[in-house]
């Protein structure tokens, strides 16, 4: 017997949602995983109806209430009258009456995201709606809530809009936002088919999203004709070689007369962006100094950075062209898009400084602040070793080179100078130093059993680092630098943040004090209550236990608490957290 479907916009609406909510995860997983995506569809009845309700969510539980949306058509109507576009008129009738249903349908995306907003005021959301699909009388949107923190670590443009009227995309995230909401609008069109909703892989959503963000850089050019094709353009002329030599250099993506470049050397005829073969031939001349300027549809010649870019004109970008098949998009030096063999994405982190000094002490008990400083100075060598390397600082290394014997390289002890670490990572395996930063051992292969807290789609390198932490780091102090070959760095144990004591329980206190009053300060109450869902990890049993209390008795001091309050979870401890991570 199958569930019973209380708001019910068609039968298959249970499993739509969840093979959208998986898509989503496949999708953003490859970006960061902190983006955590959630998906929800809302479905506004446009018939008249009696066996349906007026607004439908799925699921159910999503985290709102349908009586939140019970002024959405109001509201709708009330934007779409004040909608500058809803005073255009088109002399054919088709025209007008799909100009009319675009400016309804963007009316009702606006209330919406008006509505979540305002019934999550404080949440930790950012939301994002499609574009509705007509089904069995129901317009059906699909919501997508990304993880604010996660989003504000990545470097964004601020314009939405390109000539004050055409929608482009701030980042390569937006664009991506922007592609899966379309597969969702696309696929609602057959809400009936099998298990899986969205037919494209994700792959392939990614390059269209990288196509589509190019669009944001190529009309910084100011060349209409350059509007298409910058995207398969950069990738054609990353993947040539000249004369057997690898593609390297820049090209700045600008008005010809742009105010920050000045040309040192101008072509007599212009070549066309799209004349692969002469541009690729004409980034020879490119240098760190001397880049091409072009405004997307047409290159101009080379030339130089000069004065102090405003960046937020947002009106200048470099495409760096850093190996064969690699490219990059900046703005004011910042990395907005790397593209490796076509697949576009996010610049990876690199090692964080802060968390590389703050870690170690965790690990290595007394360890001195110039030994930190030595093996910092290692690691960034290290980082330079183009097909990625290992190493393990262990406090038993002097033993471990000889366990392992025939698996690595036994040398001599020597405190590593920074000049030989490029030499010494060469040759596969890992480095085998301690916190001295005296090495044993080079060209280490680890090992260690098999364990679930792997990475499928990290590579053999990643993987068996793992593999030797859980049998050797939870008896031994140990930390392993992972430099992959795509540049992602790695510290294994990847520990949390330390945090105050006094975050927590001053935090508790307050929420005492609040269920003391007998109306609820929501303005209070929320970043509380959001702050301990996001800190969950450093929560012990008795504070989850009180929290979940204290929650619940204020929730219930709410007259109509289903009209406005988020469903929530109760808090869990989580059986890895201990005091190293208080500070």
């Amino acid at each position: 017997m199958g569930d019973t479907i209380r708001l019910f916009m068609w039968g298959y609406q249970h499993h739509f949602q969840h093979s959208l909510q998986y898509e989503a995860e496949n999708l953003f997983n490859r970006i960061d995983k902190n983006l955590k995506p959630k998906i929800f569809l809302l479905g506004f009845l446009v018939e008249e109806r009696d066996d349906r309700h007026k607004i439908c969510l799925e699921p159910e539980d999503c985290g709102y209430n349908i009586d939140s949306f019970s002024n959405l058509e109001k509201l709708a109507e009330e934007l779409e009258k004040v909608d500058g576009e809803g005073k255009i008129w088109h002399s054919h009738p088709i025209a007008q009456e799909n100009h009319k249903n675009r400016i309804g349908n963007k009316a009702l995306i606006d209330s919406i995201k008006k509505i979540l907003e305002r019934e999550d005021l404080y949440g930790d959301t950012e939301k994002y709606i499609s574009y509705p699909t007509y089904i069995d009388g129901f317009l059906v949107f699909t919501v997508v809530e990304i993880q604010k923190a996660a989003l504000n670590k990545h470097y964004s443009l601020t314009k939405e809009k390109f000539d004050n009227r055409f929608k482009i995309s701030r980042s390569f995230i937006e664009s991506t936002i922007d592609s899966y909401l379309k597969e969702c609008s696309n696929a609602l069109k057959d809400p009936n088919r099998g298990f899986q909703a969205i037919e494209r892989q994700a792959e392939e959503v990614l390059r269209e999203s990288g196509k589509q963000f190019m669009y944001t850089i190529s009309q910084a050019g100011g060349n209409f004709n350059g509007l298409h094709g910058l995207y398969d353009a950069c990738n054609t002329i990353a993947s040539m070689k000249y004369e057997g030599a690898e593609g390297f250099g820049k090209l700045a993506i600008a008005n010809k007369e742009h105010i920050n470049l000045r040309l040192t050397l101008e072509l007599e005829e212009p070549i066309k962006v799209s004349d692969y073969r002469k541009v690729r031939k004409f980034l020879e001349l490119s240098t760190d100094d001397s880049i091409i300027i072009s405004d997307s549809a047409l290159i101009y010649g080379l030339g130089e950075l000069v004065g102090k870019y405003n960046p937020k004109d947002e009106s200048l970008f470099i495409i760096n062209f850093i190996s064969h098949f690699k490219w990059e998009v900046l703005h004011d030096n910042n990395s907005m898009m790397v593209v490796e063999y076509r697949l576009p994405n996010i610049s990876k982190d690199k090692l964080d400084r802060t968390k590389f000094y703050s870690d170690l002490p965790r690990i290595f008990k007394n360890i001195k602040k110039r030994q930190i400083d030595k093996l910092w100075d290692i690691t960034m060598q290290a980082t330079q070793q183009k097909h990625g390397t290992m190493l393990v600082i262990s406090s038993n290394a002097e033993k471990e080179s000889d366990r392992l014997g025939k698996q690595c390289f036994a040398i001599k002890p020597m405190e590593l100078a920074t000049n030989i670490i490029q030499q010494i990572t060469s040759i596969d395996g890992a480095v085998l130093l301690n916190q001295d930063s005296t090495c044993f051992a080079i060209g280490v292969i680890l090992d260690g059993l098999a364990t679930d807290k792997g990475d499928s789609s990290r590579g053999s390198r990643y993987n068996s680092a793992v593999r030797y932490y859980e049998q050797f780091g939870r008896k031994t102090p140990i930390v392993i630098v992972i430099i992959s070959e795509d540049g992602m760095i790695n510290l294994i144990p990847e520990l949390r943040p330390q945090i105050k004591r006094s975050e927590i329980t001053d935090r508790i206190e307050n929420l005492r004090e609040l269920n003391k009053l007998e109306k609820v300060e929501r303005k209070k109450y929320y970043p509380i209550i959001n702050w301990f869902e996001n800190k969950q990890f450093y929560l012990s049993e008795n504070e989850c236990i009180e929290i979940n209390e204290l929650r619940k008795e204020i929730e219930q001091k709410e007259k109509e608490p289903a009209s406005v309050w988020i469903v929530r979870n109760d808090l869990i401890p989580n059986k890895e957290m201990n005091d190293s991570y208080y500070k």
